[in-house]
């Protein structure tokens, strides 16, 4: 975590899963689930964490190869009857960009998560209403770590990108904000490939989700 870098930000842009969304307990069941209905082998939680970071159809593809239209269709059938169970917000999201929105940023979300998963997340979060601007995958965008969604994203919040900091849990996150221009934060709290985030030398680290509010000296406004 560096303290000495003199930055002037307008701007944070979160990735979703990892960083504000706990999805990885959910996805390990779903996982699992949809391989005792198929038969395929269970994938470990080693194995799914070095694929996780995957776009979401390449990586069920990479575990469950065969008709993908079956596999994505059982792992779907699982997932609407649980994500609505609890709220998966981790613990200080709501505040931390809370904070950024009282301190006066433009606040944004890019995930490579399909939108038919991102976009009801979304909606069942305490976050409507403190995000300007939400692109979750759709048709015709690139995955991360090309840059073009997040340049897109950034155009809509109408700052430059050296005005922007991208906070994300993986390696592809890292790398996207590098190629895209902007400041990069790892958000390390639930990264399960911290190595090689690490290793990309992101501008920030946080460890914790109260750090990042400490490191860039966010305000309470009462």
């Amino acid at each position: 975590m560096q303290h000495s870098i003199d930055i002037h930000l307008k701007a944070v842009v979160f990735d979703w899963d990892l960083t504000l969304w706990n999805s990885w307990d959910l996805h390990l069941a779903l996982m699992n689930q949809t391989a005792e209905v198929l038969g395929y082998p269970q994938p470990s939680p080693t194995d799914l964490g070095v694929q996780y970071s995957r776009p979401f159809l390449e990586h069920l593809a990479w575990f469950f190869p065969g008709n993908q239209e079956i596999v994505l269709d059982t792992y779907m059938d699982y997932y609407k009857d649980a994500v609505w169970q609890e709220r998966r917000l981790y613990t200080g999201i709501p505040e931390l960009v809370k904070l950024f929105k009282d301190n006066g940023y433009r606040t944004a979300i890019l995930s490579d998560k399909l939108e038919i998963f991102g976009v009801p997340e979304f909606e069942l979060s305490s976050l409507v209403g403190l995000i300007d601007r939400v692109m979750f995958f759709a048709d015709g965008m690139a995955p991360k770590p090309d840059p073009s969604g997040l340049q897109d994203v950034i155009g809509a919040l109408e700052v430059s990108p050296h005005e922007c900091l991208f906070i994300g849990d993986s390696h592809r996150d890292i790398e996207c904000a590098k190629r895209g221009g902007t400041w990069s934060g790892a958000a390390l709290w639930a990264s399960v490939e911290p190595e090689l985030v690490i290793a990309l030398q992101p501008e920030f680290l946080w460890s914790k989700v109260d750090d990042v509010a400490e490191t860039l000296n966010l305000e309470l406004v009462r």
